[in-house]
């Protein structure tokens, strides 16, 4: 997902990861996952045949309940891992005199990268893991951006960044 703003002599654009479930679908997707939990459970307990032996209802039981606890457990860490993943962030920012790239990881410390524009080129290469890699290069720095985009959107934005450099830089587009 991007947000770009064009105003004056300025040219920004912010990235971010597209976020298909907010906090409130989460929590009532887990609502809704340990209701049926529940449910299996409250079936398993009153089964035809259940009541007859309890020790047998015991060993089910015993069984059940920690591999439900455990899946519930496994559910909830891979969507607070996807969460923060989702929280990460790309801001470019072109002022006429740089183009500064800065990517912010809730995880990891915040990274930023400076190209002169007359000296930055975009490049958008397809190699075997991905399709349309944006990248950033300035002599023998070069930077991906926004791998988290899809093919298109990232074609689209190497096209919105050479229109801005190229507008600064006095070239006609």
């Amino acid at each position: 997902m991007s947000q770009s703003a064009l105003s004056g002599p300025e040219w920004q654009v912010e990235l971010w990861p597209n976020r298909s479930l907010s906090k409130n679908g989460l929590r009532a997707f887990l609502l809704m996952l340990a209701g049926c939990f529940g449910l299996f459970f409250l079936i398993t307990a009153l089964a035809p045949g259940s009541n007859n032996s309890g020790t047998g209802l015991q060993t089910v039981l015993l069984v059940i309940i920690p591999f439900i606890l455990f899946v519930f457990g496994f559910v909830v860490i891979a969507f607070a891992v996807n969460n923060r993943d989702g929280r990460y962030v790309e801001r470019l920012c072109f002022d006429g005199d740089r183009l500064v790239v800065e990517a912010r990881h809730p995880k990891k410390p915040a990274r930023r990268w400076e190209f002169q524009p007359y000296w930055t080129r975009v490049m958008v290469r397809t190699t075997r893991d991905v399709e349309n890699q944006l990248i950033v290069k300035q002599r023998d720095r070069a930077i991906a951006i926004g791998g988290f985009l899809t093919p298109e959107e990232r074609a689209e934005l190497a096209e919105e960044i050479r229109s801005a450099l190229c507008r600064f830089n006095g070239c006609n587009v």
